[in-house]
């Protein structure tokens, strides 16, 4: 049995739908990360129990006085577009294609990578402020998301 187009396209959108996100990997070193989020609903980054440098992605040491210890710290949820990427492949369910990957600068410095959601592709632009929200993706799944400031979830 043949199957149409239509009903192809309708299967495959079903599944990106009830697809789980990937899942990211936990370690000792970022786990706090991600129990902040979920627990808290509070985005943390690594701060140097010695010279109280902020880092992310998180590491075991320092990279500027190269101390081993550390804490969180909750961030402010603001900031601004650094960097992004539009995805069209390749696309993983539950994606769709064309969604925006972005590097946000936080008000405190560090950078990270989150969704861009509640724009227009040809909206974006380099530096615009933006607002994070902490969100649940699944059951288990937790994560920042950005959309341009002022804009709501």
């Amino acid at each position: 049995m043949t199957e149409t187009l239509a009903e192809n396209l309708t299967e495959t959108q079903t599944q990106r739908t009830q697809a789980l996100r990937p899942r990211p990997a936990i370690n000792l070193d970022n786990s706090f990360f991600f129990e902040s989020l979920t627990e808290r609903g509070e985005l943390s980054i690594q701060q140097c129990g010695e010279c109280e440098e902020l880092r992310h992605p998180p590491v075991p040491m320092c990279p500027e006085c190269h101390s081993v210890h550390w804490a969180p710290k909750a961030m402010s949820l603001s900031g601004t577009l650094h960097s992004y990427v539009v995805m069209y492949h390749p696309i993983v369910p539950p994606f769709e294609p064309g969604y925006i990957v972005a590097v946000i600068e936080l008000a405190e410095g560090p950078r990270v990578v989150m969704n861009l959601e509640g724009i227009q592709r040809e909206d974006v632009q380099i530096g615009m402020p933006v607002a994070i929200t902490i969100e649940r993706m699944d059951e288990t799944l937790v994560l920042p998301v950005a959309r341009p400031a002022g804009e709501k979830s």
